[in-house]
């Protein structure tokens, strides 16, 4: 079955459409792009390109952190994921310290909070789960409060002892 879903947004990463009939936004990730992940070397950020496996990794860090990840449904012919998450009604535009609150509040510490890395060290024994680009635009205030809608999110191995 063809379905035509009409477009809401696009980005870097995604196509998103909006299925009227659900009231849920359809992500259909850009071919070959699957997010991507950072780390600190040597004092400096290093942006790194995420795999099919770490971008639907992701999906499962931000549903076990925030309740509100988008559901994969499956995959297209050419490698593109396709998810589902509902549409969320509210302001749009929230600010970046509403943002920021949130997160402190979840219990996140910011690793660059100029740069919008964040991690949260009590979720893992192994590693610490790094939330990226917590940018205001990828959050809504909604009537329940702050959603992310658009993060990234990977994890990070703790060194081990004696190393």
């Amino acid at each position: 079955m063809d379905m035509i879903l009409p477009r809401l947004d696009a980005g870097s990463e995604h196509l998103v459409l909006l299925d009227e009939l659900t009231s849920e936004v359809v992500k259909v990730t850009l071919p070959g792009t699957y997010g991507d992940y950072y780390e600190i070397i040597d004092g400096r950020i290093n942006q790194f390109d995420s795999t099919p496996e770490e971008y639907l990794l992701r999906m499962r860090w931000w549903e076990k952190l925030f309740s509100c990840a988008p559901n994969p449904i499956g995959m297209t012919q050419s490698g593109q994921i396709v998810s589902r998450q509902r549409f969320i009604q509210g302001d749009a535009d929230p600010s970046q310290e509403d943002v920021d609150q949130f997160l402190v509040e979840a219990g996140a510490v910011a690793v660059r909070q100029r740069c919008w890395l964040w991690k949260k060290t009590d979720v893992h024994p192994e590693s610490e789960i790094w939330i990226g680009d917590a940018r205001s635009d990828n959050f809504v205030f909604a009537d329940e409060g702050i959603i992310p809608i658009d993060i990234r999110i990977w994890g990070v191995a703790l060194p081990s002892e004696g190393s």
